[in-house]
């Protein structure tokens, strides 16, 4: 399965363990909480806005 950055759209690659190169951003919690996949590059752009940044998806 290939993963798309929820931002920028991309394409998310893996690493050689199989893992992203990227993370994972989890917003709400318990039953109402969803993932949200990162690619590295928007990940080092957006730093400490991240979570804002998804939330206005």
């Amino acid at each position: 399965m290939k993963a798309k950055c929820s931002l920028c759209k991309g394409e998310i690659k893996t690493t050689f363990l199989d893992k992203l190169n990227g993370t994972i951003v989890k917003t709400g919690e318990g039953e109402t909480s969803k993932t949200y996949n990162v690619c590295r590059d928007c990940q080092k752009e957006h730093k400490e806005n991240l979570k804002e940044k998804i939330l206005e998806l």
